[in-house]
């Protein structure tokens, strides 16, 4: 038996139905769309984003007081494009295994597990990766092309090689004249 579940629970009610159900429920299902249209508004970098999807499972362990989850999220941000500053539209997928404890005798510092008192949330965890997923340059598809008509040239890596080889150094330029015997 799979329970469907929102991305913020108490942990009392959590155990509470695990010890109901046995066996049954010891394991969760995550199928939610999420809003983090107000993290959206603190963050310059991304001018608006769809709602985000977020599936997997979470595993409950008891007598460890503790949940492990596998989730996948995936999502569409809206960016700016670095050249033109377009809006570009940047699809996400990613995946999290977060862990969440409430058992602080257990827990240690280094880890990247979470510890909690009575309340698991999702939702920080997911957005810490949404952040991450921001790449830190984004250009719109015919940008390029689109600034060269407006007179914008750009240095490619081939015509920067062929500059430096065909370039001589301004201090060493009365050195071609010179002559050499054989």
């Amino acid at each position: 038996m799979m329970a469907v579940i929102k991305m913020k629970w108490q942990i009392a009610k959590l155990l509470q139905s695990s010890q109901l159900f046995k066996e049954a429920m010891r394991e969760v299902e995550i199928n939610e769309e999420v809003d983090f249209s107000d993290a959206v508004k603190r963050n310059p970098d991304i001018r608006s984003m769809q709602k985000v999807r977020v599936t997997g499972k979470g595993s409950i362990y008891p007598t460890e007081r503790m949940m492990r989850f596998d989730l996948k999220i995936e999502g569409e941000m809206t960016l700016g494009c670095a050249l033109t500053l377009d809006d570009v539209n940047y699809p996400f997928e990613a995946r999290i295994d977060p862990v969440y404890t409430w058992n602080p005798d257990t827990y240690d510092e280094d880890s990247e597990d979470y510890l909690v008192k009575d309340t698991i949330e999702l939702a920080s965890a997911v957005w810490q990766e949404i952040f991450v997923q921001i790449p830190l340059r984004v250009v719109k598809d015919g940008a390029y092309e689109e600034l060269e008509k407006l007179g914008v040239g750009f240095l490619t890596e081939e015509n920067y090689e062929q500059e430096v080889e065909n370039k001589i150094d301004p201090r060493l330029s009365v050195l071609k004249n010179l002559k050499f015997e054989e």
